[in-house]
């Protein structure tokens, strides 16, 4: 059902550490409204589903 690649879809390379996109990046992910919470969210209210 799920495959994992350690591989990177694209070559990244960092000169400097930017702390306030780092912020951004973790909230985009996992913070209060994340993709993940979310998508999470969703599966477990279908599981809850009760069907005929």
């Amino acid at each position: 059902m799920f495959s994992h690649d350690s591989k990177l879809q694209y070559p990244v390379t960092v000169q400097t550490p930017d702390s306030r996109f780092a912020r951004l990046l973790q909230q985009a992910i996992g913070g209060v409204e994340g993709e993940i919470r979310v998508c999470l969210q969703s599966l477990f209210q279908a599981f809850g589903a009760r069907g005929p």
